[in-house]
């Protein structure tokens, strides 16, 4: 052949790749949790007749036993009310038994916080006994949420010590046991017969009976046979009574309305706490408030956010005002919550079918919609707030002589402008200003001697809704242990996004490196740095030493800021101001819990070294560890939590500690890979 053909020839490879880069770029979604470990299970809990992948009401009961008997600093169980049928006796000719409504609720009770102190997210399924697939999708996910933290999960371990996670899974056990037992009928509601005197249509709609606009028919039915039926009364069902009143005891009393009709167009603002997630299915939305009328809340910015953010990893739809309102409903839970309880309230739409097949649920509902809750978790604490806030996509930590090479992605639109055909959304427009990285201290339990580091944009300046930052951390000071980062940004508005943790491995040997650095404290290298005071820094070629910074604090909306200080041989702690246009300064907050200021910090130079920052050399051995490593989460195939007695388990998890891992590995994979598409270029030239 010619020497074109043999070029020819040699492309192919390097054309299909560069092709995979480009698309798997412009798609700019994340990697699910869900796909990024392999794990297997196998278990004896009741099944579905037909669908082996839904546990049954039996077996569901069962399960969540199991966990609070085996994981009590993780889970906690109490009855919050009976059934209509165990409430009143009448079991309807052996229909139903009737049964005790559970609530689950889990946190790590080893947590400095106390449980006032901690966020708080309700979830419910379940609600309408037909639908297989919540119920499911809410077990799988509380064991996504044990096993994480079993097997220290940086991410769900920081969560769980923070957020308390109550999980209602079987909202209405009796209309649940019909449409597992008698699956023709297809039961939606409860079991109360109610005037209806045809036996295969009677029942309460539990999600038309809460005391919020209660018997507004333009969103739910006065016929007892109908499917919509909102019953004799408000909250007059023994159901949705126990929904109530456990969310009156999870849900701060300081929110509540006191006359949720006339307040309806108030809004909640940015400070509330707390955040309801009701799942159903079908039709694959996500919604939220208003749900009784085409109308927004006015909260509607923030629930924007939430919602669009949902909707970045599984894909889904927003039914709401201004988008596909696909029909009215009163009297429901997710619009009590907000215009009663005062907390967030989002809901699920599951799927296409009731009774959706197993492969559907295992490959397509499961791993799209545990990130989707997550995601809730992570912002239970401030919900309207920190969804406006940017987003840490990933973290990735370097280790290369004696130093941590820390670096984050981060974005203010990714997440909220990856909704299907539609604007971009008002929250995701603005700049990063800056990002801080926590060592082994969650930013909001942040106190005076705590440590953390400002990270510095790769391009020198933020300048941009979306950044990559980078910092240096060395090793020779830290003790050789296990190690938790935890990265948070703000952007221009003064809003902080949600905390993204991953977690490190020291080892001795590393303890004992070479550093350049003093050895007082361990220290960050900002990478790289800018000595201009101007609004538009340039890169500097030296590496800036960087004292421990104070937290990151939210901010009033400030004017454009400047980013970088000049080193300073004098560093001082300078009181933050009130006033909006002063420059931003270090604040060292007073230890507390909750700390509130209207300022964020920025770093305080003390020294600069004559190393000029360069970037990895190619020759040089890497041990790599990313946040998508340090996730432990069930695969498709997962059913049940790890050493449950009535299963056994087999789990294959990634160790970071491997200096030779498989994700150096590939890691240099694609490095050579993306030098071929570079080469890819010289040979069409060559080519022409």
């Amino acid at each position: 052949m010619s020497r074109r053909d043999w070029l020819w020839l040699a492309l192919v490879p390097a054309i299909i790749y560069c092709k995979g880069l480009v698309h798997a770029s412009d798609k700019r979604r994340l990697p699910t949790t869900a796909q990024r470990q392999t794990q297997t299970v196998t278990t004896s809990y009741d099944t579905i007749n037909g669908r082996s992948c839904y546990r049954s009401i039996a077996g569901m009961n069962q399960f969540m036993k199991d966990l609070a008997a085996n994981y009590p600093d993780l889970v906690t169980m109490e009855t919050i009310g009976e059934s209509y049928i165990k409430k009143n006796g009448n079991n309807n000719d052996g229909r139903s038994p009737g049964y005790d409504i559970y609530a689950l609720n889990i946190t790590a009770a080893n947590s400095t916080r106390q449980s006032s102190e901690k966020g708080k997210l309700l979830i419910t399924s379940g609600i309408h006994a037909r639908e297989y697939t919540p119920t499911e999708l809410l077990a799988r996910f509380i064991e996504m949420l044990i096993d994480g933290y079993n097997n220290n999960n940086a991410q769900i371990t920081s969560i769980l010590q923070h957020t308390e996670i109550h999980a209602v899974i079987h909202v209405n056990p009796d209309g649940r046991y019909m449409a597992e037992n008698f699956s023709s009928t297809y039961w939606r509601k409860n079991m109360n017969p109610s005037g209806c005197k045809n036996e295969d249509f009677y029942g309460v709609d539990i999600n038309r009976n809460f005391d919020f606009l209660w018997g507004d028919e333009s969103g739910a039915s006065s016929n007892p046979c109908a499917d919509e039926y909102h019953g004799t009364g408000p909250n007059s069902e023994e159901e949705t009574q126990a929904l109530v009143n456990y969310a009156m005891r999870v849900f701060p009393e300081s929110q509540r309305r006191s006359d949720p009709e006339k307040q309806m167009d108030d809004a909640l603002g940015d400070d509330i706490m707390g955040m309801y997630v009701d799942i159903h299915s079908t039709g694959e939305y996500i919604y939220y408030p208003w749900g009784h009328r085409d109308k927004t809340s006015p909260d509607d910015d923030a629930y924007q956010a939430i919602a669009r953010k949902m909707s970045h990893y599984n894909g889904y739809d927003l039914w709401a005002s201004g988008f596909d309102f696909v029909y009215p409903v009163s009297g429901d839970s997710s619009d009590y919550m907000y215009a009663v309880m005062g907390v967030s309230s989002m809901g699920l739409e599951l799927g296409f079918n009731f009774y959706d097949n197993c492969d559907t649920f295992e490959k397509d509902i499961l791993p799209s919609n545990l990130d989707v809750l997550l995601y809730a978790a992570s912002i239970a604490g401030r919900p309207f707030s920190l969804a406006k806030g940017p987003d840490v996509l990933d973290v990735t930590v370097v280790k290369i002589d004696g130093e941590l090479i820390v670096t984050a992605e981060i974005s203010d639109g990714v997440m909220v402008n990856s909704l299907n055909a539609e604007p971009d959304h008002l929250t995701g427009d603005q700049d990063i200003v800056k990002v801080v990285v926590y060592l082994d201290v969650h930013p909001d339990d942040f106190q005076e001697g705590d440590l953390s580091w400002e990270m510095s944009p790769l391009d020198g300046e933020f300048d941009s809704s979306e950044e990559v930052v980078e910092v240096s951390l060395s090793m020779r000071d830290l003790s050789a242990s296990r190690h938790v980062l935890h990265v948070q940004a703000i952007d221009f508005d003064g809003y902080l996004g949600p905390v993204k943790s991953v977690s490190i491995e020291v080892e001795k040997e590393e303890t004992n490196s070479l550093s350049n650095y003093p050895t007082s404290a361990p220290l960050i290298t900002a990478l790289p740095t800018s000595t201009s005071q101007s609004p538009n820094p340039t890169i500097s070629p030296t590496l800036t030493t960087a004292e421990p910074i104070g937290i990151l604090t939210e901010a009033a909306p400030p004017s454009k800021p400047n980013t970088t200080l000049e080193p300073s041989s004098d560093p001082t702690t300078t009181s933050s101001s009130p006033n909006p246009s002063q420059s931003p300064s270090l604040t060292t907050p007073s230890p507390t819990l909750h700390p509130k200021t209207t300022s964020f910090p920025t770093t305080l130079s003390t020294a600069t070294t004559t190393t000029p920052f360069t970037s990895i050399p190619s020759n040089t051995p890497t041990n790599v560890v990313s946040s998508s490593l340090s996730t432990n989460f069930p695969t498709a195939g997962q059913t049940l939590p790890i050493n449950v007695s009535s299963q056994s388990t087999t789990t294959e998890v990634e160790d970071i500690r491997n200096k030779n891992s498989s994700s150096a590995v590939v890691s240099g994979l694609r490095l050579m890979m993306m030098t071929a598409c570079v080469l890819t270029s010289w040979m069409l030239y060559q080519l022409s």
